[in-house]
């Protein structure tokens, strides 16, 4: 399974969009702005896990700034 997300101010456009995956027969889904929110933020604590620990003081001190 593929997955991509689109994003658009236009909702005539998105509305074609979603048209012609409905002809496609692809799935779709439109997505709260909340669930976008919680999607980012899941995608950024999992690219933190990866980058390894970080000390207390060192996020401390990058808030400072």
């Amino acid at each position: 399974m593929e997955t991509i997300l689109i994003q658009g101010e236009s909702k005539k456009a998105i509305g074609l969009l979603i048209e012609l995956s409905r002809q496609l027969k692809l799935k779709q889904k439109k997505l709260t702005k909340t669930e976008v929110e919680d999607f980012l933020l899941a995608e950024s604590i999992n690219e933190g896990r990866k980058s390894g620990y970080v000390s207390k003081q060192t996020v401390l001190k990058a808030l400072q700034k």
